[in-house]
């Protein structure tokens, strides 16, 4: 059975090593900014241009079952996956890795859109003028709107697009070690974490380091899959269900 499995985690790495170890043609596939897997199989780098390059793509590789393992935040390609899917007549599944737990050192406020992020950091319920962010690439807008008191840090995948007061720029891409992490909220003097409730291991340090410094951690909130399609949350269970 030919397998088109939509990665770019470290999640969607183990998940395609499992599958080919059970014998399946797997064609990994990757976008955006992330390292090039070493995988055993074919790997797709770049995008195929919406649900119609998706759908042509299904068609001419004569995929079987599409998977879907992209990041929890990727809801355009999880909508893509889903609309191709059903254009090809094949099954789809959603593979989307549990949230982190709260735990009770942590200080975690939910946001939901940028204009309610500019709020909460200006708050003064919070204090904070120092915060880390690390949700990807921040537009012009919402830049503009800064806190003119507040230092930004931010961390991204690519270099720094503009040049601004009182915003630092990292360039890096994960997985960061804790020690890392510590370093990082030390030389800055981190006061909060700005970032998604991605889950998994590879990002978590970040999370516990601002537990251990006693931090607001702001999380922007994931959004919701179309329950049309299976959706797995551990790949004991997904592998179970194929």
């Amino acid at each position: 059975m030919k397998l088109l499995l939509l990665g770019g985690t470290s999640d969607a790495i183990q998940l395609c090593q499992q599958f080919l170890q059970q014998g399946y043609d797997v064609i990994y596939s990757i976008k955006g900014l992330v390292r090039q897997p070493q995988l055993s199989c074919e790997v797709h780098s770049g995008g195929f241009g919406g649900v119609k390059g998706l759908t042509h793509y299904l068609q001419q590789k004569s995929i079987h079952y599409l998977l879907d393992a992209t990041h929890p935040y990727a809801s355009n390609i999880s909508r893509n996956a889903r609309l191709a899917a059903q254009q090809s007549n094949i099954p789809c599944f959603h593979y989307v890795r549990p949230p982190w737990k709260k735990h009770p050192d942590d200080l975690w406020v939910d946001y939901q859109s940028n204009q309610q992020l500019i709020s909460l950091l200006s708050s003064d319920d919070y204090n904070v003028s120092r915060p880390f962010f690390t949700i990807g690439q921040l537009s012009a807008e919402f830049l503009s709107a800064k806190n003119t008191q507040h230092d930004y840090t931010i961390r991204t995948a690519i270099a720094k697009t503009q040049v601004l007061d009182n915003v630092k720029w990292i360039k890096s891409i994960g997985p960061f070690s804790l020690e890392n992490e510590r370093q990082i909220f030390k030389d800055y003097a981190v006061d909060a974490l700005v970032s998604k409730n991605s889950g998994g291991l590879s990002v978590a340090p970040k999370i516990q380091v601002a537990r251990e410094n006693k931090l607001p951690v702001f999380l922007l909130k994931r959004p919701e899959l179309a329950t049309c399609y299976p959706i797995f949350n551990h790949p004991t269970d997904l592998l179970r269900h194929l």
